[in-house]
Parts: C-alpha cells; structure tokens; sequence
C-alpha cells in the first residue's frame, strides 16, 4: 500500500476590527496591510492588538497529494473541496 503526504489548504479567518476608512474596499486593503500572515502562520507569532480572533473557517479550499518516493512530484495531484481533480 502506498504512503502519501497530503497538503491541507484550510480557509481559515481572521477578524480585525477597528478600521477606519473611506470605504468598505479600502477598509479590506488597510485589514490586511495591518496582519502579517506569514508571520501569524509560519511563525505561530501573537497576532497584533486589532486582531479580535484567528479561527478555522470550518472549510478547506483544497488538497495536495504528494505519493512517498516520487522525488520529481509527477504522480502529485491537486484535488478540491469535493475530492476531485483539479
């Protein structure tokens, strides 16, 4: 039987609150600029103050399959939300 190593790809949210703004699409740019995702994730740091909460989003957008042996990924596979091939 073969082994593999799967990629979960979580949707996950992260809620930032007090942001002032002209409008709702510079609010989002300004939201974002404030969240250092890379380092909130890969780094597990403290989010800042004006982050109210990071919580899985009870969703994942996709999966990768990457089959134990195959060092040049040819038989890798990206799948969907519904298991399927994309």
């Amino acid at each position: 039987m073969p082994n593999y190593t799967v990629h979960l790809y979580p949707i996950v949210c992260v809620t930032v609150r007090d942001v002032e703004a002209e409008s709702q699409v510079e609010a989002i740019k300004k939201a974002e600029s404030r969240v250092d995702l890379t380092r909130l994730f890969r780094h597990r740091a403290l989010p800042p103050a004006s982050v109210a909460s990071v919580e899985y989003a009870d969703a994942i957008e996709s999966f990768l399959v990457d089959e134990d042996g195959d060092t040049e990924h040819e038989r890798s596979r990206e799948y969907d939300a519904d298991y399927e091939p994309i």
